[in-house]
């Protein structure tokens, strides 16, 4: 969605900056292989996940520095509570994933052949921060722009308000400790894993950037869809037992160069509970090689629709170099 000099926090998101960073390894796939069980231990050792679920061991950021963090009375109120949560991940549908990078195309700049690789693969966002950013805004957008109700979600900010402009500087900082997060947690898995990525490849979605459509500057909103400008990279995720894909965006006008950022659900959340089973759950994990620390039943393969059909369909919009396959999942309990 784009608009003229006004952002939408609810066309933002309430997990502000929720992204996906995947870090390729110059360790071959056959890697896991007689390893499967050292694997598992480093990706529960080294990971956290939940409300307060925190590392012992924090590490500081150049993020916790931001002005914003002191100019801002929200941001100020959050700084703490920020810290505590750094380098951990959400509940939900995030995740952080060992598996099998195979790389049918390469940049030149990556150093490294078309191949198989082992990867680490992570979503989340921006944890509580994001979430009282959103809140407070679409509560202070809603008594600005009165609405009709079923729209009341579309109220805006101006930019040239001031709540406008406060929500802008929290949404872009709550993206930027959201990048941290993920740098941290990969950092701490590579440290574990005795390696340093040779590839990381990183997108936002659910965040608003300000670009030229049409010839003139918009807001353009993309809560759930992923950039796809020239030459843009990005992962797109499948399931726990579907490949993700490594795209490179073909700049579609039609899609304010946008693509999806998922699979997507075919199944709720509530629908899950009543219509699945975890025992079949496992079982279709089991099929396909792949363990799961945690997780939800909700968050069973099949509630997301097929990724390959997903991907065809949006050929107009990303060009494909690569997919990542899990391995080794964890989630939230």
């Amino acid at each position: 969605l784009a608009t003229e000099n006004a952002v939408i926090p609810y066309g933002v998101g309430v997990d502000i900056g929720c992204r996906m960073s995947l870090s390729i390894f110059d360790l071959p796939g056959s890697y896991f292989k007689g390893r499967e069980f050292q694997l598992k231990n480093i990706l529960k050792e080294n990971t956290k996940f939940g409300l307060n679920d925190t590392h012992r061991d924090k590490h500081d950021h150049v993020v916790f520095s931001r002005t914003e963090f002191q100019e801002i009375p929200l941001l100020k109120s959050l700084l703490g509570k920020a810290y505590r949560q750094f380098g951990t991940s959400g509940s939900g549908n995030h995740f952080v994933e060992l598996g099998i990078v195979e790389l049918q195309t390469v940049r030149e700049e990556w150093g490294i052949n078309p191949g198989q690789y082992v990867g680490i693969l992570s979503h989340s966002g921006s944890r509580g921060l994001g979430t009282n950013i959103a809140k407070l805004y679409t509560s202070l957008a809603a008594q600005q722009c009165p609405l009709p109700r079923h729209v009341q979600h579309l109220a805006w900010l101006d930019l040239a308000s001031q709540e406008g402009q406060e929500y802008w500087m929290a949404m872009n900082l709550a993206g930027e400790y959201a990048q941290a997060c993920h740098a941290d947690i990969h950092r701490r898995l590579a440290k574990a894993l005795g390696g340093n990525p040779v590839v990381t490849i990183e997108n936002h979605h659910n965040f608003a950037w300000k670009e030229f459509v049409n010839g003139e500057e918009c807001i353009v909103h993309r809560k759930g869809a992923t950039p796809a400008g020239k030459g843009v990279l990005g992962v797109i995720p499948g399931s726990m037992t579907a490949p993700g894909f490594i795209v490179e965006g073909t700049g579609n006008p039609l899609s304010l160069q946008s693509a999806s950022h998922g699979a997507g659900r075919v199944m709720s959340r509530s629908a899950c509970k009543n219509n699945l089973t975890k025992s079949a759950m496992l079982k279709d994990l089991e099929a396909h090689g792949v363990e799961l620390i945690g997780g939800a039943l909700d968050e069973s393969p099949r509630a997301y629709k097929d990724i390959h059909r997903v991907m065809k369909l949006q050929q107009e919009l990303v060009t494909v170099l690569g997919t990542f396959s899990p391995k080794i999942v964890r989630m939230d309990k």
